[in-house]
């Protein structure tokens, strides 16, 4: 794994995948908030780098900490201008290509699980019926309880039974969550059950979806925020 691969995953795993999925759900009402997120997020991380030391900050990351902080640096404007967006949206483009490049065929099928929030639960569907997740979607072997931060674990509203066979892509994360990602896919509902109060959708994953015409048709939506001097033409 390259080194450029390293640090697009390890923003993405850290809070980057709120901008990334935003942008390829094309949720222009997240958007905002959560490149705001983000920013304070990266913004904290390097005050405390700068406190402590970026070798003791990310003595846990396995990247090097001068590097990794840097990348930080980079990757935060001090402002969040119009122009401070366009590029981070830029760094979400580089990361999504770097991530989905870096995802393989499997070997072997294999049974993956997603927590789900109520806000985005799958809702209204059918047996058989085919279902487009259009982001970077997050997915463990183990189907653990969601952590909601100070060892709160809770069942979530959701969850997600998904069905990949081999030969379709994924990249499987050495992380303690047993974290694999799964590309923007398309899948076919199996079936749902209730298992230990929990609905349960039943997935099969058909076929990834065509990643540069899902990045064009959401840089076409986020248009104004790319195209920023019409934007500041336009104020004018």
């Amino acid at each position: 794994m390259d080194d450029r691969l390293k640090e697009s995953l390890w923003f993405y795993t850290g809070a980057d995948y709120l901008i990334i999925n935003a942008f390829l759900w094309i949720n222009k009402e997240a958007m905002d908030p959560c490149i705001g997120i983000v920013w304070q997020n990266n913004r904290d991380v390097i005050r405390e780098a700068k406190e402590e030391g970026p070798e003791n900050r990310f003595a846990f990351s396995g990247l090097d900490g001068a590097a990794l902080f840097e990348s930080y640096r980079r990757r935060t404007p001090a402002e969040l201008t119009n122009e401070a967006k366009r590029d981070i949206l830029h760094q979400a483009i580089t990361d999504i290509r770097l991530i989905c490049d870096s995802m393989h065929p499997i070997r072997e099928p294999v049974r993956l699980f997603r927590n789900m929030e109520a806000a985005f639960c799958l809702k209204n569907i059918r047996e058989g019926e085919q279902v487009d997740l259009l982001g970077l979607t997050s997915t463990s072997t183990t189907g653990q309880q969601i952590n909601y931060g100070q060892n709160n674990f809770r069942k979530p509203a959701q969850i997600l039974q998904i069905d990949v066979p081999s030969g379709l892509p994924a990249l499987f994360l050495e992380n303690d969550e047993h974290e694999v990602l799964l590309p923007p896919m398309r899948y076919r509902v199996k079936g749902e059950h209730i298992e230990d109060g929990v609905l349960t959708v039943s997935l099969d994953a058909c076929q990834p979806l065509e990643l540069e015409r899902l990045i064009q048709s959401a840089t076409e939506a986020f248009a104004e925020l790319f195209d920023v001097h019409k934007q500041d033409t336009a104020r004018r």
